[in-house]
């Protein structure tokens, strides 16, 4: 169990360190709205990864010919999602910096930002790839029952350990920088997600 354990873990950790569209956007979360509000997102971030790690290790084989078939639609999907995201950070941090105010952070408490991430994670189409290249042996290698749940909670645990490493990076970022700063780098986050999105939305039609 601690082999599989392991095994889980580290897999949740390949997948979550790689800078993505949404490690940026848990950044700009924390550094827009504080800790709380990028916990949150982490978490919501890994339990999404949990939630995968589960089905691929119950369903390997069905959720492969799922994604064999539906990949390029998600991805075009989870795309478009990660635009109009980016549009939304990039429009807030415009309109602070036209009234030369505080950063018009995101409206709504935890659990929406909990939604939003978890909504995100779920369509984003490098977490489902992942999944879907790591399938056939995972569930050869994992089995059914108890290990398959211990391999998801090791998924939870790497992913989650670097989620909340971003979240309190881009709290830290918060404490050290002014307004005008946090604006500014807001209108870079969201530039970033937009291109990020296209990116993998070319790579998926070409």
């Amino acid at each position: 169990m601690l082999e599989t354990f392991g095994i889980g873990f580290v897999a949740g950790l390949a997948l979550a360190i790689p800078m993505g569209p949404m490690a940026v956007m848990l950044l700009g979360t924390s550094l827009e709205r504080g800790w709380r509000h990028g916990a949150i997102g982490g978490f919501a971030m890994a339990s999404v990864d949990f939630s995968y790690a589960l089905t691929v290790a119950l369903l390997g084989s069905v959720l492969a010919a799922f994604f064999t078939q539906w990949s390029l639609t998600l991805t075009l999907i989870g795309a478009l999602i990660l635009v109009l995201l980016g549009s939304q950070t990039i429009r807030r941090n415009l309109r602070s910096k036209a009234l030369d105010a505080k950063p018009a952070v995101s409206s709504g408490g935890l659990g929406k930002t909990y939604l939003t991430f978890a909504a995100a994670t779920v369509i984003n189409p490098p977490t489902a790839i992942y999944f879907l290249s790591i399938a056939p042996s995972v569930s050869s290698s994992v089995g059914f029952g108890v290990s398959s749940i211990v391999f998801a909670i090791g998924v939870l645990f790497g992913s989650g350990v670097w989620q909340e490493s971003l979240a309190a990076l881009g709290h830290t970022m918060r404490r050290l920088t002014d307004e005008k700063l946090r604006s500014r780098i807001g209108l870079l986050g969201g530039l970033l997600i937009i291109a990020l999105a296209i990116y993998l939305a070319w790579r998926a039609l070409v």
